[in-house]
Formats: C-alpha cells, structure tokens, sequence
C-alpha cells in the first residue's frame, strides 16, 4: 500500500488518510496491519508551499483562461 502511495505520502500536498478497521477477531492481523500503516502514515511530515508557476508572458496566461 505503501508503494502505492508513495507520491501522494510526502511533498508539497496536504494528504488525508482514513484507515478503516474491522471489530471481528477473524480480522484481526490486517486491523493490526492497518494501525501500523497508519501510525506510520502519521509520521510524514510535508512542507506545503503555493506552486507558482511564472514562466511564460501575462498575455499568453490570460489568452489560456479565455481558452
């Protein structure tokens, strides 16, 4: 899972994880799964900043929002 979400787990994104759990002793080695992933999820610490893309001309940008 993991690997999965490795792009989206650091960076320059906020990130919300919902870890879903069962109360059935039949699922208890993937609820205990699921804790740790999350408790290691809960670690990741991203330093969000506002992408600012400022290449290009002001005439081109506004001829792409009339587009």
């Amino acid at each position: 899972m993991t690997l999965l979400l490795k792009n989206s787990l650091g960076g320059n994104a906020k990130t919300l994880m919902i870890a879903n759990i069962s109360p059935s002793e039949k699922s208890i080695l993937e609820t205990l799964n699921t804790l740790r992933f999350a408790q290691n999820c809960k670690r990741v610490k991203n330093s969000v900043k506002m992408n600012e893309d400022m290449s290009g001309s002001l005439e081109r940008m506004k001829q792409e929002i009339q587009r």
